[in-house]
């Protein structure tokens, strides 16, 4: 089985998560079985991103009212993703919450992972080919609130599910055909890197353009999670990283 993580980007109109649906049939065809982490759509001003619905609260620190807030976001885009996937004759489902099995601390706004519980993603994995999963986010041990994972959290969310279901790849789609050598909007003359090892990896996540949050890179380094960083639009090979 394999994981694929969906920006907010891919998941922003239905022209793009077309290209989503086809990504993941092909997916499914390859690798029998696949998760799918999103993020919430687009970015500020469109109607369903995360800092557009923080937008409707008064400014204040990160509570248990701005995480649930948050995790909006991305419960709409997983819940219309599978609805898109059903419609398209794609098996899925959604998994959410205390169901999605990613425990937290109660640091809201930026919580730590203490522990994820697969046990009910292998069991919906017998029914179904593809699970969609809501990124960014996770629940409290005890009152299950939820709680939001940081700037980028989505891409730990893709990270940690690869490492602890034994994916053998996760898949990131991107508007750029993979890793560049630089900044492609400020430079014409970039190149793909096509395989790079993580340690190179954390130097290019220290540059302005991040490529994954720092967040994940590291997690991806720590446990030897193999990534795959590609294109939505391009049918390119895009660049892996491994040791």
């Amino acid at each position: 089985m394999i994981v694929q993580k969906y920006g907010g980007i891919a998941m922003q109109d239905t022209s793009n998560r077309q290209l989503v649906i086809e990504r993941i049939q092909k997916a499914i065809t390859a690798h029998k079985k696949v998760l799918v982490v999103v993020s919430a759509m687009g970015r500020r001003g469109q109607h369903y991103s995360t800092d557009t619905l923080l937008d409707l609260i008064p400014s204040s620190p990160h509570s248990v009212e701005t995480d649930l807030l948050s995790a909006c976001g991305e419960l709409i885009s997983a819940s219309v993703l599978v609805a898109e996937l059903k419609q398209n004759g794609v098996q899925s489902t959604i998994l959410y919450g205390k169901n999605a099995g990613i425990i937290t601390n109660e640091e809201f706004g930026n919580a730590n992972i203490d522990n994820v519980d697969t046990t009910q993603i292998l069991k919906t994995f017998e029914d179904y080919p593809c699970i969609v999963v809501p990124g960014f986010q996770g629940v409290t041990e005890g009152s299950n609130n939820f709680t939001t994972l940081g700037r980028g959290g989505s891409d730990l969310t893709a990270v940690v599910y690869g490492y602890y279901l034994k994916a053998d790849v996760v898949e990131f789609y991107k508007n750029v055909p993979g890793v560049m050598s630089a900044d492609p909007s400020t430079n014409s003359e970039v190149e793909l890197i096509s395989h790079m090892t993580y340690d190179e990896l954390q130097l290019k996540i220290n540059e302005p353009v991040e490529v994954i949050q720092k967040r994940a890179a590291n997690f991806a380094a720590l446990h030897g999670v193999p990534l795959h960083i590609r294109s939505l639009y391009e049918e390119t090979n895009g660049t892996f990283v491994h040791l």
